[in-house]
């Protein structure tokens, strides 16, 4: 970690270029600047886990913000609200997109700035961490001629760089691929991104029924936050469109039975949605550090492993890890792609708690097992399982 003193002669400028540099070259997703008493806290993500790296003197605290709203063509006088913009910055040759956010606290304004590259969000499907009949199912998935596809899972658990990744792999040449976006996280070429802005009355409503007048093939709603948008996106789904897009639930009973609650007909629910992704990232071991280790028992239950007497890997932590024992991370995925069989289900009048208990039988390869078979493989760790599945794995003892 950085200390105050690095940043006490510099000028504002040139702290913020630290920053940013040290941030891409510790592979941080996000750079936090924290305003205290005494101390601007600069802290990065890295691996989904936050990290400090230094501390700003706090009398450049607002020369330090106001340098980055600057460059985000952001307004230096207001500071009462929260405001949001971009910037780029190259390093080493390579363009780096950064979307800033700014909000007030009692100590001044606080910063978060996303780091993004088009190596972050567009990655191969075969990258994205799937075993190889889940590939195949998220290929049929996004090779079917209609129906909504959609994206579950927590904040920070993958979800936008597997649409991004999923609208990546199509011949956009002959298809006419739209996104609605809030926030575009990254721009695509030969993709037609459209940013939404509630302020001004452009919502994702508004947005979805011009796009529709637009010849579309495939669409991908950013997520769907409301009744309105969730029925105009089944209707767009019904009538021959590919549509994808983010829900924010943790099961397929409890997705199907939200959206009946915000009057979707159980009949569009079931003859549009053709299949349900829930997406989280775990950290991978660091090859550089990483030693033989026997899983106690615990562990092993908890994964469902009992009785397997197996040697597995954990990162000791060196200078390429941070001293965390982790490198990089890869996605967990449980895919259901549904059935004339779901489909009578959810149409029929049923509870949650059956619904449950019915489609927890159609998942063919859970969240617990995918992890399971990570840490077998040595690419993850138990521990690390438990930290990202730890409610999901409970739920399931």
């Amino acid at each position: 970690m950085a200390t105050k003193s690095d940043f006490s002669q510099g000028s504002a400028s040139a702290v913020v270029d630290d920053i940013l540099k040290n941030a891409v070259m510790k592979r941080a997703s996000d750079i936090h600047l924290d305003p205290e008493e005494d101390n601007l806290i600069v802290r990065f993500r890295i691996d989904g886990v936050l990290y400090p790296y230094t501390k700003v003197p706090i009398h450049t605290q607002d020369e330090v913000t106001s340098r980055i709203k600057v460059a985000g063509k952001m307004n230096i006088a207001e500071r009462r609200f929260p405001q949001d913009g971009r910037l780029e910055f190259t390093y080493d040759g390579k363009v780096y997109n950064v979307r800033i956010s700014t909000t007030p606290t009692i100590h001044g304004e606080a910063v978060a700035l996303r780091i993004l590259t088009r190596d972050t969000f567009v990655v191969g499907l075969n990258d994205l961490g799937l075993d190889t009949e889940q590939l195949q199912t998220l290929t049929q998935l996004a090779t079917s001629p209609y129906g909504m596809v959609l994206i579950t899972g927590p904040t920070g658990s993958g979800k936008t760089t597997l649409l991004y990744s999923i609208l990546g792999s199509f011949d956009r040449q002959s298809h006419n691929i739209v996104t609605l976006e809030d926030p575009i996280e990254l721009e695509i070429g030969g993709i037609r991104q459209i940013q939404i802005d509630e302020a001004i009355g452009f919502d994702f409503v508004k947005a979805l029924r011009s796009v529709l007048r637009q010849d579309p093939n495939v669409i991908m709603v950013g997520e769907i936050r409301d009744p309105d948008t969730a029925q105009m996106a089944f209707q767009a789904a019904l009538t021959g469109l590919l549509v994808f897009s983010t829900f924010h639930t943790f099961d397929v009973a409890g997705l199907v039975v939200r959206f009946i609650e915000m009057g979707v007909p159980r009949s569009i629910v079931a003859h549009s949605l053709g299949g349900v992704i829930s997406s989280r990232l775990v950290r991978k071991i660091c090859p550089s550090c990483a030693e033989p280790y026997r899983m106690s028992d615990l562990e092993k239950k908890t994964l469902g492993l009992t009785g397997k007497e197996l040697d597995f890997k954990k990162g000791t932590g060196c200078e390429h890890c941070q001293k965390s024992g982790y490198l990089g991370r890869t996605g967990l995925f449980e895919i259901v792609q549904f059935d004339d069989d779901m489909r009578t289900r959810i149409i029929e009048e049923r509870s949650i708690e059956v619904l449950r208990e019915f489609f927890q039988k159609k998942i063919p390869k859970s969240l617990r097992r995918v992890a399971a078979d990570k840490v077998l493989q040595g690419i993850t760790t138990a521990e690390e399982v438990v930290r990202v599945l730890g409610a999901d794995i409970q739920q399931k003892n």
